[in-house]
């Protein structure tokens, strides 16, 4: 979601940034998270793909976008904190993690019987590690 207005004055167009170089083969790069916005009164602003935040210089977009980065951390407090999750998906996911570690266990299990068993294979062998 780009701005549909800055300042008052209503965005015509909304295209990806060109990108100040390009690729090995000479083609035209695109940074499609920085958007080239033209207002109705000509004026050219740069704003941000996910949310209204626009500027009029493009490089201050890049930064900015970090915000956006799913990766971030977010102490548990952000909007993606499982603090913010209705009741009934935290007992899924709890449930979810509770198969997951069952699983997890049983195969730990299997691995330490087959670590085992070689043991055994290479003294009965007489094979040295």
């Amino acid at each position: 979601m780009t701005a549909t207005e800055v300042d008052g004055v209503a965005v015509i167009a909304d295209e990806p940034r060109e990108a100040p170089f390009r690729d090995k083969a000479g083609n035209v790069v695109y940074q499609p998270q920085t958007r080239v916005l033209t207002l109705a009164n000509g004026t050219i602003v740069y704003g941000c793909l996910h949310c209204s935040y626009t500027s009029a210089n493009p490089n201050s977009v890049r930064p900015h976008l970090a915000r956006h980065n799913s990766r971030r951390k977010t102490n548990g407090h952000g909007p993606d904190s499982s603090l913010n999750l209705p009741l009934a998906e935290l007992m899924d996911r709890l449930d979810k993690l509770a198969a997951v570690t069952e699983d997890r266990d049983a195969w730990k299990a299997r691995a330490l019987n087959a670590e085992r068993r070689l043991k055994q294979l290479r003294t009965a062998l007489g094979v040295r590690e």
